[in-house]
C-alpha cells in the first residue's frame, strides 16, 4: 500500500467504450512495476484554480503545459525510486520540482498551495511530504485553461440569438454525483437564471450540473456558438465551470457528452462570453476522453446543461448570468 500506483492518463478509445465500461480515470502519467500500488493515486483531492499570475512573459498556456511537463519528468524519477524504497529521494524530486514550476506563474491557488508547501516545515516525513505535493501536482496536471469574456468587442461583430422559452425547457434535471453515492448538491433560479450549490468530496463525490433536454432535436449548423452574457460567478480567480452538449452520437454511447471549461475570471460584464463549437472536438465519458470520437455534431443537438465540479468547485457556488443562446 506505500507504493504509487500510475495509470494510464485520461484517453480512451470511442468503440471500445461502446461495449466496455470504463476504468475509473487515472491522472498520473506513467505505469507502475508494482501492480497492489496505490498510495499516490488520488483523482479526488481538492484544490482550486484560478487566472495567472504575471510572472513569466509566455503564454498561460506555454506556462501549464512546462509544469506539466516537469511533473511528468519529476514522476518518471520518483515514482521508481519510491516503488525501491527510497522516499528520501522521491520527495527531494517533488520539492525541487515544486520550485520550479513556481517560477512559471501556474493558476494562482495551485502557486499558493505549492508554495504553502515547500514552505510547510510541519510535514513530518518524506512520505508525508511527497504525498502532499503529489496532490497538488495532479491538480495541476488536470486543470485545464478556460475560455473567458473578451474585454474588447469581437472583431468581427457577432448577432446574437436569445434561448427562447419554446426552445429551452424552463426547468431543468439536476444531475448530480448521488449517482455514484456523493452528497453535492445544486438548484436553480429560472427568473435569475443562477445555478447555485455545493460540490463536496465525500464518497469520492465532487459535481453538480443541470441539464436541459430539448423536446425537440435542434438543428444549430447554422451557428457558430453558444454565448453567454453578463456572467458572474462565486470566486472568480479560482472556479472555472463547464458547458455541456450532446449530440445524437451521444445518445448512442452511454454518459457520454462534449464538455468545454469556462470562466469569467476578470467579471468582464460588457462583452458576452463565447464558445465555438469547434471547441466541443472531442466526446468524454465519466470524465474520460473518447479517442477517435466525432466532434459535435451541430445539426442534431439533444442537450445543453452547466457542471460545477472538482478541483476547481470545491465547497458553495453560484454562476449567474443575464441570457444565454446562439451566435452567429
Amino acid at each position: 500500500e506505500n507504493a504509487i500506483n500510475h495509470g494510464h492518463g485520461g484517453h480512451y478509445s470511442f468503440m471500445h467504450s461502446i461495449t466496455m465500461k470504463l476504468p475509473l480515470r487515472a491522472y498520473l502519467l506513467f505505469t507502475s512495476t508494482c501492480s497492489s500500488a496505490r498510495a499516490f493515486y488520488n483523482p479526488h483531492s481538492p484544490s482550486s484554480s484560478s487566472t495567472f499570475m504575471n510572472m513569466s512573459t509566455t503564454s498561460p498556456s506555454t506556462n501549464l503545459s512546462q509544469a506539466k511537463q516537469l511533473i511528468s519528468k519529476a514522476i518518471s524519477i520518483g515514482a521508481p525510486a519510491y516503488n525501491a524504497g527510497d522516499i528520501n529521494k522521491c520527495a527531494t524530486v517533488y520539492q525541487d520540482t515544486a520550485k520550479e514550476i513556481t517560477s512559471l506563474g501556474i493558476p494562482t491557488a495551485l502557486q499558493s498551495e505549492l508554495l504553502a508547501e515547500i514552505d510547510n516545515n510541519e510535514t513530518s516525513n518524506d512520505n508525508a511530504k511527497a504525498w502532499a505535493l503529489r496532490r497538488i501536482f495532479d491538480s495541476i496536471v488536470d486543470y485545464t485553461l478556460p475560455l473567458t469574456p473578451s474585454p474588447e468587442p469581437q472583431i468581427p461583430s457577432v448577432t446574437l440569438e436569445l434561448f427562447t422559452q419554446t426552445q429551452l425547457p424552463n426547468e431543468p434535471l439536476g444531475v448530480m454525483d448521488n449517482v455514484m453515492g456523493g452528497i453535492s448538491r445544486g438548484s436553480w433560479i429560472s427568473k435569475a437564471n443562477t445555478f447555485f450549490g455545493e460540490t463536496s468530496l465525500a464518497n469520492n463525490g465532487g459535481f453538480a450540473s443541470l441539464r436541459w433536454r430539448f423536446p425537440q432535436k435542434q438543428n444549430w449548423s447554422y451557428a457558430k456558438g453558444i454565448y453567454i452574457k453578463g456572467l458572474r460567478h462565486s470566486k472568480p480567480k479560482e472556479h472555472t465551470f463547464r458547458i455541456i452538449l450532446k449530440d445524437d452520437n451521444c445518445e448512442r454511447v452511454r454518459l457520454a457528452n462534449y464538455k468545454v471549461v469556462f470562466a469569467n475570471p476578470d467579471q468582464v460584464q460588457d462583452q458576452p462570453l463565447l464558445i465555438p463549437f469547434t471547441e466541443f472536438d472531442e466526446m468524454e465519458q465519466m470524465g474520460n476522453s473518447l479517442v477517435g470520437s466525432p466532434s459535435f455534431n451541430p445539426m442534431s443537438v439533444t442537450e445543453i446543461g452547466i457542471m460545477a465540479i472538482k478541483p476547481t468547485v470545491v465547497g458553495e457556488f453560484q454562476l449567474e448570468f443575464e441570457e444565454w443562446g446562439l451566435y452567429v
